[in-house]
């Protein structure tokens, strides 16, 4: 297989090849799907963090992504299943494409100061109604470097941008260290913030 630069300048050099070897990896996981039968899972996670923005341009997006992603998830749903794509770092320029891909909702809302470019209350405005979000939590100033006072305002800024419904207040990565009373206060608040 290939590794993100290697496919990246193999779309670029050589793109029907590219095309041919989604299309053949997209059949795959099509049968795999059809195999499956009813997917009875509240939802499946597509996407990946070599699709965002801070990987690929919007314009590559659109044309190696899109239309796999749009089969792939009318086959999930298909099955029975809502779709979250996952896009870590920049998503912003690439809203508009991910609202027509089909997934039912989008994660990771990665804030700037954590390696991403996601302003929720500007996405929600922008795609608000056609995605629900999952993410956006900056874990390392709320977690890591907070008080319970700061994390339960994260929490409740977050809740706010989306105020019609649709957001899952989590975290937009990882983390391994953390005050567990900053986690408690994250929990408390997100049991708050309910539609």
């Amino acid at each position: 297989m290939y590794g993100t630069e290697e496919s990246i300048m193999a779309a670029i050099d050589k793109p029907d090849w590219m095309k041919l070897v989604l299309g053949s990896l997209l059949q795959k996981k099509l049968k795999v799907i059809e195999i499956a039968g009813v997917i009875e899972l509240d939802l499946v996670e597509t996407g990946g963090g070599a699709g965002s923005s801070t990987v690929i341009s919007p314009a590559m997006h659109r044309e190696f992504c899109l239309p796999y992603d749009q089969l792939q998830h009318k086959a999930f749903h298909h099955a029975g299943t809502k779709c979250v794509y996952h896009l870590c770092g920049g998503l912003m320029p690439l809203l508009e494409i991910v609202a027509q891909n089909g997934a039912d909702g989008l994660e990771t809302m990665t804030p700037p100061a954590m390696g991403g470019d996601c302003d929720l209350a500007k996405a929600a405005k922008l795609v608000g109604d056609k995605l629900f979000f999952i993410g956006g939590f900056d874990q390392n100033k709320g977690f890591e470097n907070g008080n319970p006072k700061l994390v339960k305002e994260m929490v409740y800024k977050l809740f706010r941008a989306k105020p019609q419904g649709g957001y899952i207040c989590s975290p937009s990565d990882h983390f391994f260290f953390g005050n567990p009373e900053n986690i408690k206060a994250f929990s408390d608040a997100a049991k708050e913030c309910i539609y």
